[in-house]
């Protein structure tokens, strides 16, 4: 009775065996913010070469990646400016309007995918949701003896969803070659024409975007006096090209708009550099439907 079994046990085993490997190339990442960054771009549909940058964004957010059926993947992150704090961002990708109280404007922007398709090269076209959350406060300026600068109304928030397609490079193959690693690079991008999303160009135009500084690390001086400037902070900005200065002020002299400028009004291209690290809070399901926590 007892031999009986022993086939039995080692064929439950080989399944498991072979099985194993399956799951394992089924795993959930979690976005490093701090390694993790979204290009915003103007760009002309007249003048391809005449792009410029409208800043570098910070991307926090979650993948899972199922290396056996790319289709199965799943992509949910945040572009939002490099300055506020993660916590001002609202689960569903939105922002909190309490928390932008000291800014004039500012631009988030949540992605979340609806459908992965495999297009070769081990490319993967990521269609989704992609909502625009731009916060604008109402300026009033009076110019008299008291004038102690401008005075700024409650903030007011426009959102605005639309379906993109992302393009990830060699998504699909850097899951599979990933293995054990904890890290994993992938680069994204997709171009957006002003008429399929209104609000969208002038949300990224308008907005203040930081710098990105990478490995940030600040000191704070052993001894504080009269000359104390703040704390000393070192690390890695993320540059961008030069952008041209916009007139503040309109008189006779005024030269009118930028020749560039005039071009770059009808496409909002977003490039993806992420990297990503293995979230060991949750485990993958081989069906890969399950999504890492923030």
């Amino acid at each position: 009775m007892k031999n009986k079994f022993i086939p039995l046990a080692l064929a439950a085993a080989l399944a498991a065996g072979i099985a194993a490997p399956a799951f394992a190339q089924n795993m959930n990442w979690k976005l490093n913010s701090d390694h993790s960054t979204g290009r915003l771009s103007l760009s002309s549909t007249a003048d391809p070469a005449a792009t410029l940058d409208a800043g570098i964004a910070r991307v926090r957010g979650s993948v899972t990646l199922d290396a056996n059926s790319p289709v199965n993947s799943s992509f949910n992150f945040t572009i939002y400016p490099a300055d506020q704090d993660p916590s001002a961002i609202n689960q569903d990708g939105t922002l909190n309007a309490r928390e932008f109280s000291n800014l004039a404007r500012s631009t988030v922007i949540n992605f979340r995918s609806k459908q992965v398709k495999s297009i070769g090269d081990g490319n993967l076209a990521v269609t989704g949701d992609l909502t625009l959350s731009h916060l604008e406060r109402p300026v009033t300026i009076t110019y008299n003896e008291a004038y102690s600068g401008a005075v700024y109304g409650e903030p007011e928030v426009h959102s605005a969803t639309r379906e993109v397609t992302f393009v990830f490079d060699r998504a699909a193959a850097a899951a599979v070659q990933a293995g054990s690693s904890r890290k994993l690079k992938l680069v994204a991008s997709v171009e957006i024409k002003t008429e399929d999303f209104p609000g969208l160009f002038q949300a990224v135009a308008d907005a203040n975007w930081p710098v990105v500084v990478e490995d940030k690390e600040c000191e704070d001086p052993s001894a504080a006096g009269e000359d104390y400037q703040g704390a000393h902070c070192t690390g890695t900005p993320v540059l961008t090209s030069s952008y041209p200065p916009v007139a503040l002020t309109v008189g006779e002299d005024y030269p009118g708009p930028d020749p560039a400028m005039s071009l770059v009004r009808d496409n909002v291209k977003i490039a993806l550099n992420l990297e990503l690290t293995r979230d060991t809070s949750t485990a993958a399901t081989p069906s890969g439907n399950q999504t890492a926590a923030f």
